[in-house]
């Protein structure tokens, strides 16, 4: 039936056309259509099933949804407490107009500082997308802070604001011979001059091989010493590892990693020498490295004149490629034949998961909740929290610093920063046995971005952007996230007492660590360092650093035992010191402060109840450091100490300096020979604690030339206290190094965990206030018995108004409030005697 319904209507249609079908074409379309009649019968039901099966999901997804909306109602946030400060909860990341003394260069800065340097007939920079090796270049710039007494002057009298300045280096390769400019230009915004930086600190102009390396000069690298590697040794490259630098295919070709070979190896401070090792590109490609490298020839400005010094191949250093072309040939050396990883993401570099899950079903991990909205505010780079007010910015030269830190209005120190970074190797080979990093030199602070909530920071973090110069672009470069502003919860009390006997009292208090924490986390090339400036609320200030990432490994070859341990097939993680310094300038109750030591001793005394017997103890001595020399530390196991900074006309009301300490953790000892190799580039690791007068001309203890300078360092960090100075009711800086020796393992594969790696320094309050300052804070929980005279009504807890009535959150806190109510003794004793303590 329907076969002849069809029929008809293909007759119909067909003459409706004007056409004449013969019966096999009337078959042919009647069947077509009946196929087409049955396709749209079939098309019907399966849109129905499709509806059907989106109603379905629909529905799965609603109660999946219901569900987790249920399980979110666990761990909501309350609604926000009216709070009649209105500072408070402020989160202003916008520009100001009009920027204090220790804001970063505002992004209008940067272009104005541009405009000028790029129209000034001396200095004439060129435009930043046509900027070659040999012009007059911008390398980068950063603010340059005002005079201490000035900006005091300002923050506390009422002052002007100093003007603000900005530091630029410059790159003169149009010059003969070419060299490194650093300049002032100011005021800001709108300049009127970049005059070059008068400093007794440290030399300028800057001999041009010193300069950091670059965006261009990598660039300059590639295009010309690497191109003529392949040129000459290319089949060499692919025979022994199967790809080279040029003559390879996309994704394939060689990675490179810089070693800068001081000055002092090389015995002129006119001449560059770089190391340039072999990596395969493969994830992440420093742990892929092959027993090969080049040593080029950067001297001067033009790229063109660049050549190969030596080669390092298979174990053996040759002196031109052309040795190293004979030998091959002739097969008079041994030759390399290293296999290629091929990506997966299975290869121990990569950071994929992998293995079996743990958890066997996805859960997510604790994660940090603010019930009330944020306890902090953030306006204009300064940080208001608790009793605490700082400012912060990020020098692309020396990274994160905090500035003007007070606790309820006393200043506790002027700035509080990053100095500088520094990593020595070792190892058989040619290459890494002279890899000594300064990392100034390759902008410290531009390295801090990307944060990632979730990863490197609580979710609940105020992420905070930074801006820099470009090397090569005329606009400043945003990093969205370079800093991320949270308060944590530490997980441990700040501090607590149970006393649980009526006979003691009965009574409990406590409160948790709750901190606010400003973090950086610079990645420089392999290695990560994260930077944690902290502050609790007993007034105390914490700086850390971790230590991640990857390590920078060496080709294996039994020649290299010593140095470390095989950690993957032709793979050895060598050992290397990694060095920290920061600077510490303290006010403590204003700026003439004293540095003593209470020297820690042990004393035979009489023993008295035993006629003729003796005893020993330990007691203190309190010393008085007077000079800069005299100051200078070297930890003494055999020696424990306390060092403590006071104004000695401010006393506590017992007559007691009222100091603060600095308490260091994480200090290592710097086992090389003074001013032999590249040692001589960092002598402010030669201490753990130097302690300086303030000098505004000794801003900083390194400069960005140390990667390169061992022969004559730009700055001599020894000159700071070599004039011996005194230092007792001065205004004083402290340096502080802390470090740590690496011997890479198993474990560090793929990337050295911060655990472990935690190096730390903490300013404590000594005296100075007249009882821990955390006793106000609202955080504080007592739980004290109704009536002491009556133990058996029970016990009350006192939460200072964190009421847990309208949260959802803290439900194990309501819950243990009802169980006080049934059973007070399991915090007090209340009704039972326990019969022991």
């Amino acid at each position: 039936m329907v076969y002849r319904s069809t029929r008809r209507q293909a007759e119909r249609e067909a003459e409706n056309d004007g056409y004449h079908l013969t019966s096999f074409e009337v078959d042919v379309r009647a069947g077509m259509d009946k196929t087409a009649k049955a396709r749209r019968q079939i098309g019907f039901w399966r849109t129905w099933s499709f509806v059907l099966a989106l109603v379905s999901v629909g529905l799965a997804i609603a109660v999946i949804v219901l569900a987790v909306r249920q399980t979110e109602k666990k761990t909501e946030t309350c609604g926000k407490t009216p709070i009649s400060n209105k500072n408070l909860n402020t989160i202003d990341q916008s520009e100001p107009d009009h920027p204090g003394p220790f804001h970063d260069l505002t992004k209008h800065e940067m272009f104005k500082i541009r405009e000028f340097l790029e129209n000034d007939p001396e200095i004439h920079v060129q435009p930043a997308d046509g900027a070659v090796m040999n012009m007059s270049t911008l390398y980068m710039m950063d603010l340059f802070p005002p005079r201490k007494e000035d900006v005091l002057e300002y923050l506390d009298e009422g002052g002007l604001q100093p003007d603000r300045e900005a530091r630029v280096l410059v790159y003169r390769g149009d010059l003969d011979p070419p060299v490194v400019e650093e300049r002032i230009c100011g005021p800001l915004p709108d300049v009127t001059a970049c005059s070059l930086l008068v400093s007794n600190t440290r030399r300028n102009p800057v001999e041009f091989a010193l300069r950091p390396v670059s965006v261009m000069e990598f660039s300059a690298i590639y295009d010309y010493v690497l191109k003529d590697v392949d040129d000459k040794i290319g089949y060499i490259l692919l025979e022994s590892y199967g790809t080279s630098y040029h003559t390879c295919n996309p994704g394939e070709c060689f990675s490179f990693y810089p070693s800068p070979m001081g000055t002092k190896l090389v015995g002129d401070i006119t001449m560059r020498r770089l190391w340039i090792w072999a990596q395969y590109s493969v994830e992440y490609y420093a742990l892929h490295p092959v027993d090969f490298g080049v040593l080029a020839i950067l001297d001067g400005s033009d790229p063109r004149k660049y050549s190969v010094d030596k080669i390092w191949y298979h174990g053996r250093l040759y002196h031109s490629m052309d040795e190293l072309i004979t030998a091959y040939n002739s097969n008079s050396t041994e030759k390399s034949h290293v296999q290629r990883h091929s990506y997966s993401k299975d290869v121990f570099s990569t950071l994929n998961q992998r293995g079996d899950p743990l958890p066997e079903q996805p859960q997510r991990p604790p994660t940090l909740v603010e019930p009330d909205g944020k306890r902090y505010s953030l306006k204009d780079r300064k940080v208001e929290y608790l009793g605490w007010t700082f400012y912060f910015r990020m020098s692309a030269l020396t990274g994160p610093s905090l500035y003007d830190i007070r606790y309820k209005g006393e200043r506790i120190a002027y700035e509080l920063g990053l100095a500088e970074i520094a990593v020595f190797y070792s190892a058989d080979n040619s290459i890494q046995r002279i890899t000594d990093f300064v990392d100034s030199g390759a902008l410290i602070g531009s390295h801090s971005k990307s944060l990632v909530p979730g990863g490197d920071c609580p979710e609940s973090a105020t992420f905070i952007k930074q801006t820099f110069s470009g090397q090569t672009t005329a606009d400043p470069v945003e990093h969205l996230r370079s800093f991320c502003l949270f308060e944590n919860n530490n997980g441990y009390p700040l501090r607590r007492h149970l006393s649980y006997s009526n006979a003691e009292g009965a009574f409990y208090g406590g409160i948790l660590d709750s901190v606010l924490t400003l973090r950086s986390a610079v990645t420089i090339v392999n290695y990560d360092y994260i930077f944690d400036f902290i502050l609790h609320q007993n007034g105390v200030i914490e700086t850390r650093v971790m230590s991640t990432g990857y390590i920078l490994p060496t080709f294996y070859s039994t020649a290299e035992q010593p140095y470390g341990f095989k950690i993957e097939k032709d793979l050895l993680g060598p050992i290397h010191h990694h060095m920290f310094h920061f600077k510490a300038d303290l006010d403590i109750s204003g700026t003439s402060n004293r540095y003593e030591t209470l020297n820690i001793k042990s004393e035979k005394v009489e023993l008295r109840t035993v006629p003729g017997r003796s005893y020993f103890q330990t007691k203190y001595e309190r010393s008085l450091k007077a000079t800069e020399k005299e100051a200078l530390f070297k930890y003494n196991f055999d020696l424990p100490k306390y060092h403590v900074v006071h104004n000695n006309a401010i006393k506590t009301n017992h007559g007691e300096i009222k100091a603060y300490r600095i308490a260091l953790h994480g200090m290592s000892k710097q086992l090389l020979p003074e001013n032999e190799d590249n040692e001589g580039t960092l002598p402010w690791a030669r201490h753990q604690l130097v302690v300086t007068k303030h000098k505004d001309d000794e801003q900083v203890s390194s400069s960005p030339y140390a990667m390169w300078d061992s022969l004559n360092p730009v700055t001599d960090f020894s000159k700071f206290y070599e004039d011996d100075e005194n230092i007792v009711d001065e205004d004083l800086v402290f340096w502080i190094t802390s470090g740590m020796h690496h011997i890479p393992h198993t474990e560090d594969l793929p990337l050295t965990p911060t655990v472990g790696n935690h190096l730390t320094f903490f300013l404590l309050p000594y005296n100075y206030f007249k009882e821990c300052p955390s006793v106000a804070s609202r955080d504080h929980i007592r739980i004290e018995l109704k009536d002491r005279n009556d133990p058996k009504q029970g016990v009350k807890v006192e939460r200072n108004g964190n009421s847990y009535d309208t949260c959802s959150l803290p439900q194990v806190a309501k819950e243990y409030d009802t169980l006080l109510e049934e059973n007070p003794d399991i915090v007090l004793q209340s009704r039972l005697s326990r019969g022991i303590f």
